[in-house]
């Protein structure tokens, strides 16, 4: 690996640039699909070791951070979202605030979701400890320490619900925002911002907003729930050395 690296360098290239080159550049030219591509693929490259936000930055920086700034103009000038949608201008809802606030719960992946799932349904003491460790920093939208930690990075267990989590919270806040539940974004709040209290400030104030993201919060939960069960049967079995046979069946639901 290291003289892999060394070659690319030596070429003038890195890992993340050969990704940007032959995803995130592809992909900026989509427009509409850019939103479902970006939920998608970053905790399906993180899986895989890589950093997907950082590989994906030309679809965050080059496309759904300027829809925020538009989105803010719009609301700017005219005063409020009732006032521009009745003046005939629209809002993108695929802004990259909207991610931070609904989808991105604790980080790629939803993880806060992880963490609460091992706090209700693990009695491991190693994955609660992890968990306890991971919480603080997850409650600011920071998941690295359960994503090593666990861990979740090719963890075969983890790999269904940690891709799947986002399109799902992705799909209810559609639903919610096209039902007319939340307003669009018209704000950036920094993206650490704790789940709940971002959707709030991103909103400029939903109190609708927030209650949608502490529901997608719940859902993110339950959606983990299952694994970390599944996972915990795993390694009771691998703890107690088993067989090859009776791991795989722990991994059974």
């Amino acid at each position: 690996m290291g003289i892999i690296a060394w070659a690319l360098n030596t070429w003038g290239t890195n890992f993340h640039q050969i990704i940007m080159d032959t995803i995130s550049t592809p992909l900026a030219s989509l427009g509409s699909v850019v939103g479902w591509a970006y939920v998608i693929f970053v905790p399906l490259l993180w899986f895989f070791g890589i950093h997907g936000a950082l590989a994906l930055t030309a679809l965050d920086n080059g496309i759904m951070t300027p829809w925020a700034l538009e989105n803010i103009a719009t609301y700017q000038q005219y005063g409020s979202v009732e006032a521009a949608l009745a003046a005939g201008k629209t809002f993108h809802i695929w802004a990259k605030p909207m991610l931070d606030s609904f989808i991105f719960l604790g980080g790629s992946g939803a993880t806060l979701g992880l963490i609460l799932a091992i706090f209700i349904a693990s009695r491991r003491a190693d994955y609660r400890q992890v968990a306890k460790l991971a919480l603080p920093s997850g409650i600011f939208q920071i998941n690295e320490p359960i994503l090593f930690g666990l861990p979740i990075i090719m963890n075969p267990v983890m790999f269904i619900p940690f891709v799947l989590v986002q399109p799902i919270l992705a799909a209810i806040t559609l639903a919610a925002y096209y039902m007319g539940i939340i307003p669009p974004v018209t704000n950036i709040a920094p993206w650490t911002m704790p789940t709940g209290l971002g959707a709030f400030f991103n909103t400029n104030g939903s109190v609708a907003a927030l209650l949608v993201a502490l529901f997608n919060l719940g859902i993110a939960t339950l959606i983990y729930l299952p694994f970390v069960v599944v996972a915990n049967k795993a390694q009771n079995a691998i703890d107690k050395e088993e067989s090859e046979e009776d791991i795989a069946n722990a991994l059974k639901f």
